[in-house]
């Protein structure tokens, strides 16, 4: 009962939390960086080349460490890349820093997002509202009623 992960799914859901999100003194580009390898950068790269969020170009890049992946707007920690998770966020602490998390559950360990597929097969996702507040990331009221679950 192997599950395939669909990344084009992932992508756009991260694409849409990215545009209904706004940080602090963004000026220029919006910076994604995939944490670990993960397919979801191949179809970030594809929309990053045709889309611009209010007047920003968006740039995407990936990284294999914590430490390589600074100065950036959201980071999206892929599944093999989970175990990262306290040292990314200790490491980003009070930075405006969005952390995506591609494992469910790590909302509650200070990702500001994490997947979720619900029981009829549903990519969903939670937020920790409280995780964004902290890193002064605001992100308008409809992304919060289309949440699985908010904290």
């Amino acid at each position: 009962n192997a599950q395939t992960t669909n990344y084009e799914a992932y992508s756009l859901f991260v694409m849409n939390i990215a545009k209904y999100s706004s940080w602090p003194n963004t000026t220029g580009e919006l910076r994604i960086t995939i944490l670990g390898k993960s397919k979801i950068y191949d179809h970030l790269q594809k929309q990053a080349e045709s889309k611009q969020f209010n007047g920003l170009s968006l740039k995407v890049s990936q990284a294999e460490h914590v430490s390589d992946a600074s100065d950036i707007h959201i980071i999206y920690v892929s599944d093999g890349k989970s175990s990262a998770l306290q040292e990314l966020v200790k490491n980003t602490q009070g930075k405006p820093v969005m952390i995506i998390a591609e494992r469910e559950g790590l909302f509650k360990k200070g990702a500001g997002f994490s997947f979720i597929i619900t029981d009829n097969n549903t990519l969903r996702f939670d937020i920790n509202n409280s995780e964004l507040e902290k890193r002064n990331i605001k992100i308008a009221k409809n992304l919060s009623t289309l949440a699985n679950s908010v904290m």
